[in-house]
């Protein structure tokens, strides 16, 4: 068995989910992971049209079930990949009282300013002051997100980077957006939350993870402890996709240890 724990993946109870949950845990242990997270959607700003409610009571059930199938072979935990919470703080609030989640993935994958994923938007022909603009409203929003603070681990940080720079090709730049950055790294730290370490994009057209090496090597400089792996996998044989490249990363930026979450706590694993 690997000492490889994969904290952000997808069933099909996520819109985007292809597999259920029994055939990711069969997977996971052909692939000789130690475990993984179930991270299953739930965008706030679209809670009731989505069925969020039903989709993640659905989740859990099928989590719990599979910890029982699978006991002794994989450790499963369930998570929930919470999603633009500052649409409605109320909400986000019922929708983590629903369940009792052992992890809590929070993302920005739209803002309040805009309410398209970064995904469906076309940025062939920005400019870099194009991308600048829309980079200062999503790092905002990130970072106001980190002060509300009712998650675990902040995910995929420069996410719209897979979409502007990597699949369209347009003029990205971090450096007008250091400042701000630190800002959220530093955020975390104080508040004793993680930061994910993204490795979905290895494999596509982005070719790095998100963050990257460099904004994880800021957030250790910063104060930063606690690091988890993602392959953020839509489909079961994607599970644990990278994770070793990602144990690789954080031991360059001076990590011994990764963690992953059960009962809302770290628990820390060594990086081999």
């Amino acid at each position: 068995m690997l000492n490889f724990f994969d904290s952000h993946t997808h069933s099909d109870n996520s819109p985007d989910g292809q597999h259920s949950i029994t055939f990711m845990c069969e997977k996971a242990v052909e692939k000789g992971l130690m475990g993984i997270a179930v991270t299953d959607h739930c965008e706030i700003d679209t809670y009731e049209e989505d069925g969020s409610p039903m989709r993640m009571l659905q989740s859990v059930f099928e989590v719990r079930k599979a910890q029982l199938a699978f006991g002794g072979r994989l450790m499963l935990t369930a998570g929930i990949e919470l999603g633009q919470p500052l649409a409605s703080p109320e909400t986000a609030r019922q929708a983590l009282q629903m369940q009792n989640y052992d992890f809590v993935l929070g993302s920005v994958h739209r803002t309040r300013a805009d309410l398209t994923d970064y995904y469906w938007k076309d940025y062939h022909s920005y400019t870099e002051a194009d991308v600048k603009k829309e980079l200062d409203v999503y790092f905002n929003e990130v970072l106001e997100t980190v002060r509300w603070g009712q998650f675990d681990v902040l995910a995929h940080l420069t996410y719209p980077l897979r979409y502007m720079e990597g699949r369209d090709g347009a003029p990205c730049s971090l450096e007008p957006h250091r400042e701000i950055m630190d800002e959220i790294l530093r955020a975390l730290a104080r508040s004793g939350k993680g930061l994910e370490l993204n490795v979905s994009s290895l494999y596509g057209e982005y070719g790095r993870t998100c963050p990257t090496r460099e904004t994880i090597q800021r957030f250790r400089e910063l104060g930063g402890e606690i690091v988890t792996i993602g392959s953020d996998s839509h489909r079961a044989d994607r599970i644990g996709q990278g994770i070793a490249e990602g144990m690789e990363i954080l031991s360059a930026c001076g990590f011994e240890y990764f963690a992953f979450y059960k009962r809302r706590a770290p628990r820390m694993l060594r990086i081999q």
